[in-house]
């Protein structure tokens, strides 16, 4: 049977690299000579790769894959591997062979992680497992020494103890899952840059959010928070925070102070007033959109580096002199509003 191939060569610095990309039914064989191959929406049914191959990158997409392919343990090189979109289930053993391995892409797959599971991943730096279904972590999770971990769009509402050993994270995504609670395993991850709980049912932020001191990202929107605890006032390196979509009825004063946040957003909660913003240095990116505010927040169109302001569905009452000035403000910063 024929297959169909389209192979693309690329030269970069000077140097001959090559990139196949294949959609066919029927895959029998790898060249050797590529650094990077991808097969998308295709059905494998065999995947041949030489053993003396220079592949880095291996991207195998809703491939209809019931398992990982033995073959890809001949790739000595490979650095990524992206399995996306598949019906896998377990790790196979020698994966953990395979040295030069950095990042790992299984999500939306229906992964049914065992010990051995979290012991052949071990060693990876990137792990994605979004979409796979997982109800419950092996107790043995701490052993993973990722630095980037996206357990996102699974059924998680606990965490086992053992991943309270895993402070070399970096980066943890729980987006859409089932926590009540942000885990007590996470007190101590003082190098934690990004934290994201979106979508949950999460209705406290604990104190030891304001321990993490290197934290530069955190999301905790669409869940059914109440307040922001005085403790995140500590968080010096914060850049992002969005908490819209809960159930805030006030900000407090002392948000002001932190000079490092440059996006905020705290739409769609039942805020009454704001204090003033503007007094947020970095503050480049402000989204009130869907609260109770009565009163537009003027201070934030005298703000330098000021980018958009998202103030629609409030009750306002403008007159028309405020409209006009929100008019030429809108020549230099993105401005929705209503009324």
């Amino acid at each position: 049977m024929a297959i169909k191939r389209h192979i693309v060569l690329l030269m970069v610095i000077g140097l001959f690299t090559s990139c196949v990309t294949q959609r066919a039914k029927y895959v029998t064989h790898v060249p050797d000579s590529v650094t990077v191959f991808n097969i998308v929406n295709a059905e494998i049914q065999y995947l041949d790769i030489p053993k003396d191959n220079k592949i880095e990158v291996l991207s195998l997409t809703n491939c209809g894959l019931g398992r990982i392919p033995s073959s890809i343990k001949h790739c000595k090189h490979l650095q990524r591997l992206n399995l996306e979109g598949n019906q896998i289930k377990h790790i196979p053993r020698w994966l953990s062979s395979l040295d030069s391995l950095e990042e790992i892409n299984l999500n939306f797959n229906k992964l049914n992680l065992k010990r051995r599971d979290i012991r052949r991943l071990s060693k990876i730096e990137d792990v994605l497992l979004a979409g796979n279904g997982i109800k419950k972590l092996p107790d043995n999770v701490g052993c993973l020494r990722c630095e980037s971990l996206n357990l996102s769009k699974n059924q998680l509402s606990t965490l086992p103890k053992s991943f309270a050993e895993m402070k070399q994270v970096r980066y943890l995504i729980f987006y859409e899952n089932m926590f009540e609670s942000i885990p007590e395993e996470l007190a101590g991850f003082k190098d934690l840059k990004h934290l994201d709980f979106y979508k949950n049912n999460i209705k406290e932020i604990p104190d030891f959010i304001g321990d993490m001191n290197n934290l530069q990202q955190l999301f905790l929107s669409f869940n059914k928070i109440e307040e922001i605890p005085n403790t995140l006032r500590n968080l010096k390196r914060l850049k992002y925070f969005y908490i819209h979509h809960n159930e805030l009825h006030f900000l407090p004063e002392w948000i002001t102070e932190m000079d490092s946040i440059e996006r905020f957003g705290v739409g769609f909660n039942h805020l009454l007033n704001l204090p003033d913003v503007s007094k947020m240095k970095a503050l480049k990116d402000f989204d009130c959109e869907q609260n109770l505010l009565e009163r537009f927040p003027w201070e934030l169109l005298e703000k330098p580096d000021m980018e958009m302001i998202n103030a629609r569905n409030n009750a306002f009452m403008l007159t028309d002199e405020e409209r006009l000035r929100l008019i030429k403000a809108s020549r230099t910063i993105n401005i929705n509003y209503d009324n």
